[in-house]
């Protein structure tokens, strides 16, 4: 009795140190795996068949945009709920993407990194939010254009005011033609147009003088610092924002296991093929998108965001950092210290994109559902587009809408008068016209590219505003929620805010689906006549041509205005050509122009406009004489003077928009 009680008591014993034990294995694989995408909790429950999905999402987006490789993490609570690589990082050696080990670049993602970098320097008290950067400056300072100060809160919520102005020199394909960051800052500093948080406009050149003044005030070189203090501790391995500038660099070229580990970045050419292209270095604006990193470690990155403690700053700072430092769009996207925030079908989101010429990448964090998405791709265009839509597909199958409620800012500044000061309903044709984004050049050649990024707002025949972006197929209507307050009928629900300027007129607007302010243009400025001065001026020159080429061949010589108007007409139909090609990407070699932007034919069609201004002077002062030539009929004189005229609107509309006099040098 006494044997079967002890073996009963030893079986009971021995069941017991089992489940215990077994409980004890299995939270330790769970912890063990979960970044493997093998741990399961209850969070993880709601994502049932989401593998299938989304392995059905990126294998089609590949097949249609002809995308080489895929790098994907998915991060629910603690859980790595999938972490995979899909085609190539390499082509041309059939080099698999692994998402443990294959580096991608993650472009300004980066930016969210050199935030936290930044309050890392701010906790320790040798950076601080409100003070003029100029005070931390030593081998260059920014002018005093406004008489409020660019602060460190300015640049961290892309505030300061500056253009953007970084064509040809913010990517290099080779490490000889890197400068030191300072000697690129001081070099190519964009003029500030705006005064200190007025509008949002996104800069790459502010990001840039944030991670400046952490090496400043660390007393490290940015790579070495975010190593030691951001990617050490969260145990990401395989992140660095070191390059492979060469063995001769030293210490700051990217070691040989990492360097091996790289994907190939590919760009399309005109036909739609995939070319391999060299690394892009970025190193001398560093901050703002010089990391490459793997999907593992992204996934680490994602999950320490969503932690209270995060092991990079302490929770206080950490829960500061979830706010805006600018309080005056309640619902409209923003930036909460270099993440942009917002609402997406009413779920609360952070997030950043990336893109260099080769890669493109997006990251998506919705802290209250505490879901993370990180996508990567080693070429842009269409491979863009698809980690811009995965995360907003996968919120739309597994999670529902709630609903968006207007809140009432609490700020006083330049966007929440319309919500604070009451003004009668305003007639919708107040909200139309032609709208630019804040995020272009206004005192450089760069400027043109503006022209294909227009959004035009109009009445339909309804009688609803209707809003379409240029050369895109995105069109909605707009619902009026409430005075300046709209939503798109469509398109997610986006939210508009249009803010009045100080004599009441709607003057911009900013949206919940796009990263930046729209400012209204007025008719002369708009890219709708830049193009019909084109067209109207093409018209007329191919008119003169004619008309001259049939005169010409009834008489022995021609006056010397008549021949130059030949010679302006046909320079113009040659310039609107080459533009024409140009501004749709049907350039000889798309990639070098980007790259190393103004090009040769880009020069050589800015020469043309030069002279195109030469030949409009000697027709305006052959006007009179044209006029008084008895022998040409008056059809033919009018159609002299119109063409005349028109050639001075084609010098106007080229002024306006920086193609005269070389304006980018200036």
């Amino acid at each position: 009795m006494k044997t079967q009680k002890a073996i009963s008591l030893s079986t009971a014993t021995f069941l017991f140190l089992l489940f215990v034990t077994s409980l004890f294995a299995a939270q330790s694989a769970n912890a063990n795996t979960s970044i493997d995408g093998g741990g399961k909790t209850m969070e993880t429950q709601a994502l049932i068949g989401l593998e299938q999905y989304v392995d059905s999402l990126i294998e089609r987006g590949m097949a249609q945009h002809s995308i080489p490789g895929v790098s994907l993490a998915i991060v629910k609570g603690d859980d790595v709920v999938m972490l995979k690589g899909y085609g190539y990082a390499d082509v041309s050696s059939q080099k698999k993407v692994d998402p443990h080990t294959t580096l991608f670049r993650i472009g300004s993602v980066t930016k969210t990194m050199t935030a936290i970098a930044v309050m890392q320097l701010v906790e320790q008290g040798k950076l601080a939010l409100d003070v003029d950067i100029n005070e931390y400056l030593t081998e260059f300072k920014i002018p005093n254009t406004f008489e409020a100060p660019i602060t460190i809160a300015a640049l961290l919520s892309h505030r300061a005011g500056f253009e953007e102005a970084d064509a040809g020199h913010l990517i290099s394909d080779r490490p000889e033609h890197m400068l030191s960051t300072p000697q690129y800052l001081a070099k190519y500093m964009p003029k500030r147009i705006w005064p200190v948080g007025y509008n949002m406009s996104y800069s790459n050149y502010g990001f840039g003088l944030l991670g400046h003044l952490i090496e400043q005030k660390s007393g490290m070189d940015l790579a070495s610092y975010m190593k030691q203090n951001m990617f050490a501790p969260l145990t990401m391995k395989n992140t660095t924002l070191r390059e492979p500038l060469g063995s001769s660099y030293g210490a700051a070229n990217m070691n040989d296991t990492l360097r091996q580990q790289l994907a190939t970045g590919y760009f399309k050419d005109t036909v739609g093929r995939n070319l391999a292209k060299p690394f892009e270095f970025l190193g001398h604006i560093g901050g703002a998108g010089a990391v490459s990193s793997t999907a593992h470690d992204m996934a680490l990155y994602m999950r320490a965001l969503m932690r209270e403690n995060n092991q990079l700053v302490s929770p206080l700072t950490n829960e500061s950092m979830k706010h805006r430092l600018y309080d005056d769009r309640t619902l409209a996207a923003d930036v909460v210290h270099g993440m942009f925030e917002g609402h997406f079908r009413g779920h609360h989101y952070y997030h950043h994109s990336g893109a260099t010429l080769t890669f493109s990448s997006n990251m998506v964090i919705y802290p209250e559902l505490q879901l993370g998405i990180f996508i990567a791709s080693n070429v842009v265009g269409g491979a863009a587009h698809l980690a811009d839509s995965l995360p907003k597909v996968i919120l739309n199958k597994y999670y529902q809408s709630k609903p968006l409620k207007l809140v009432e800012s609490t700020a006083a500044g330049a966007y929440s008068q319309f919500l604070s000061v009451p003004v009668a309903t305003r007639k919708l044709e107040e909200y139309t016209g032609s709208w630019l984004s804040t995020r272009r050049s206004y005192t450089q050649l760069e400027k043109m590219a503006a022209l294909d990024s227009s959004v035009t707002i109009s009445l339909d025949a309804q009688g609803d505003l209707k809003m379409r972006r240029l050369g895109s197929n995105v069109s909605f209507k707009l619902k009026r929620l409430q005075e300046n307050v709209f939503q798109a009928e469509s398109y997610h629900g986006s939210i508009f805010y249009f803010y009045p300027d100080s004599s009441g007129k709607i003057a911009r607007f900013s949206a919940s689906m796009w990263s930046g302010d729209y400012e209204k243009m007025s008719l002369s400025q708009s890219p709708f006549f830049f193009y019909f001065v084109l067209m109207f001026t093409s018209l007329f020159a191919l008119s003169t041509l004619i008309t001259t080429g049939n005169r010409k061949s009834r008489v022995k010589h021609l006056s010397i205005f008549e021949n130059t108007a030949c010679i302006s007409a046909g320079l113009i139909l040659l310039t609107v050509t080459g533009f024409i090609f140009m501004n749709s990407g049907l350039v000889l070699d798309e990639y070098n122009f980007l790259l190393n932007f103004p090009t040769l034919e880009v020069k050589f069609l800015l020469c043309l406009v030069l002279i195109v201004s030469v030949t409009t002077l000697v027709k305006v002062v052959g006007l009179a004489f044209i006029w008084r030539m008895a022998e040409l009929g008056w059809m033919h004189k009018l159609l002299y003077s119109i063409f005349t005229l028109s050639c001075i609107s084609f010098l106007y509309v080229f002024w306006v928009w920086n193609g005269i006099g070389f304006k980018y040098t200036s």
